[in-house]
């Protein structure tokens, strides 16, 4: 009985592999692989450089996709490698389809971690309604994964590359001559648009990081604007005392579980090498505490997680009957217990509650283009936690959106010194003088309003 060229095929890669030099190449290159999309899941962190602010947690299937994802990798660049060295030439044996189709696998899994850590985390871009299909693009991803790995098992088998018509085909070849020919428009075109989609995507993924880049010390430039004197405006070396007080809302939390002080501790000291200070301590631990809110760079993540269990936890209709509610449920920011809407933490009158819903629909973050109404971040879900808060101890508006701004320049501050200079260069007003509603709106505070300043600050030489 003739053997099947398929088991031909396969038994001819298992045989390459078998070889220590190409097993080591696929097992190294699985775990360079596995570490990155490891880093990109948020599976762990390196702080500071990458902290890890991942808040759903990971399934089995997460796991085992990069497992999977991985070892695929490693052996595609096995297999390859051995591709090209057997005919000693660059490019033989090697089919240019397969090297395409599994440079987007590469890029897929990477992309998608991406996309996952995302939604629902640290910054999020307009792509909250693919939330209920992340299973069918991660099933994608892995399929292009699988399409590259079947072209460098038959590579490894066949001495002939149909694109670089070297070598002679054997009957296998002939037999998926139309599937592998992309010399044909039609295969080239569909590769070419999935290959510059994917590469899109991607690097759209990771524009938004930059709009959460820190600004360590003033830099030089030709502005008329004096740069070191609108970031100690924005963001004071001091930082801010806001009109609101804690109250009982933390003592609240942490009885009812919405916050647990060890995971708290541990969030921050081992993803951003944050210890509690003696004062956050106090804000831990003090039932009643009639302080004000104070928020600077020292502060600014802590007060964030305090505020960020506020928000994701109180039951308020804002929240509830927001349009991407029913994607968070079991909802979980690793330093309480899981939850979505679920406590009654702040109660509201009419009136309140009116004033926080204005608020919460005309304020927006520089992460996306969402309004705090809609949160599906960190910053999000802070944001809206400080509204609700405020509104519920009788503050109005022009308080409420002062706050805001005030505490969003401390987790976007590269975003607010670049709005502070806009206004400046454009409208010439100082920074004090602008009005924090027109700020905090979608034209200023917003992702695409941030590359519109961005953009004026560049075309003015800045």
């Amino acid at each position: 009985m003739r053997t099947k060229p398929k088991l031909n095929v396969l038994s001819n890669a298992i045989k390459v592999l078998s070889d220590s030099k190409y097993s080591i190449t696929a097992v190294v290159t699985a775990v360079i692989f596995a570490v990155i999309y490891s880093l990109a899941y948020g599976v762990f962190s390196i702080p500071p450089i990458f902290a890890n602010l991942r808040t759903t947690p990971l399934e089995l299937v997460d796991y085992l996709f990069i497992f999977a994802s991985s070892v695929s990798i490693g052996i595609i660049f096995a297999l390859s490698s051995y591709s090209i060295s057997k005919q000693n030439t660059t490019g033989k044996g090697v089919s240019f389809g397969g090297l395409l189709v599994g440079l987007i696998g590469l890029i897929c899994p990477a992309c998608l971690g991406i996309n996952l850590l995302v939604f629902g985390n640290v910054f999020s871009l307009l792509l909250i309604n693919l939330i209920p299909y992340i299973r069918v693009v991660q099933l994608g991803a892995f399929a292009l994964l699988g399409m590259a790995l079947w072209f460098s098992v038959r590579n490894a088998y066949e001495n002939y590359c149909i694109y670089c018509k070297v070598g002679e085909p054997t009957k296998l070849t002939r037999r998926n001559q139309a599937i592998d020919n992309f010399s044909h428009p039609v295969y080239k075109y569909l590769i070419y648009s999935m290959l510059i989609v994917t590469a899109i995507i991607l690097v759209v993924q990771i524009l938004p990081v930059f709009g959460m880049i820190s600004i360590s010390k003033p830099q030089t430039t030709n502005s008329p604007v004096d740069l070191a004197q609108v970031t100690s405006e924005v963001v004071p070396k001091e930082g801010f005392t806001l009109n609101a007080t804690w109250g009982n809302v933390v003592q609240d939390m942490i009885k009812s579980g919405a916050l647990d002080t060890n995971k708290l501790k541990s969030v921050l000291q081992n993803q951003y090498g944050h210890s509690i200070t003696d004062d956050e301590n106090r804000i831990l631990t003090t039932p009643n505490l009639n302080e004000k809110i104070t928020i600077n760079s020292d502060n600014s993540v802590f007060v964030m997680y305090v505020l960020w269990s506020l928000g994701q936890h109180n039951n308020n209709t804002i929240l509830s009957d927001s349009p991407i509610a029913s994607y968070f449920d079991n909802y979980n920011n690793g330093v309480g217990k899981p939850g979505y809407s679920d406590m009654k933490l702040l109660s509201l009158t009419p009136e309140q509650q009116e004033i926080a819903k204005y608020v919460a629909e005309n304020s927006y973050r520089p992460c996306c283009s969402n309004p705090t109404s809609s949160p599906d971040c960190s910053h999000g879900f802070s944001a809206l936690g400080l509204v609700e808060l405020m509104a519920s101890q009788g503050h109005g508006k022009k308080d409420i959106f002062d706050s805001f701004v005030k505490a969003n320049s401390f987790w976007f501050p590269s975003t607010y010194v670049q709005d502070a200079m806009y206004f400046k260069l454009a409208q010439n007003k100082d920074w004090s003088d602008v009005d924090r509603e027109l700020v905090a709106g979608k034209d200023y505070s917003s992702l695409s309003g941030s590359y519109n300043v961005q953009n004026y600050l560049k075309s003015a030489g800045v």
